[in-house]
């Protein structure tokens, strides 16, 4: 090969757009997919925390009859996602103190520490795993999401 021909394929600039695409391209498909996997999570978390309200919601109107078996139903059903998993604690009846509100488990009929009467609470606590689509975007995403809620029932 000539130097006359070096000197030619030198100076082509024909694939150069191809190549730079070559280069920023992968770059821009792993940016695009992280991008969607955290715009899909923040969906998927939205409806949890939705479904958990929800069934807050329904026991709430429900008042002191409601079963947990019936609000982990409504939190399951109303999420709309397949692998939901709803733990549901109560209803019991418990005393509200300190500061942050913790509750204290105790008896119907006696009274709480600072003499109020106690209540009868349920908790839900609901859980999905999300699957994402990039893989890479594991480090910087948590894919078990989870949501609560503490009521009182009347």
């Amino acid at each position: 090969m000539s130097a006359r021909h070096i000197l030619r394929l030198w100076r082509d600039r024909r694939a150069a757009v191809a190549l730079e695409f070559a280069i920023v391209g992968p770059m821009l498909v792993l940016l695009l997919g992280g991008a969607t996997d955290l715009g899909l999570s923040t969906v998927c978390r939205n409806r949890l925390s939705q479904a958990v309200a929800n069934g807050a919601r329904f026991a709430f109107n429900s008042g002191a009859t409601v079963t947990a078996s019936t609000v982990q139903n409504m939190v399951q059903a109303s999420s709309g996602m397949t692998g939901v998993t709803a733990n549901i604690t109560g209803p019991a009846v418990y005393c509200v103190s300190g500061s942050p509100a913790a509750l204290t488990s105790t008896t119907a009929g006696q009274t709480c520490s600072d003499g109020t009467q106690p209540g009868t609470y349920l908790m839900i606590t609901a859980s999905y795993s999300y699957q994402q689509l990039m893989p890479l975007s594991s480090g910087f995403l948590n894919t078990t999401l989870q949501q609560s809620a503490t009521v009182r029932l009347q």
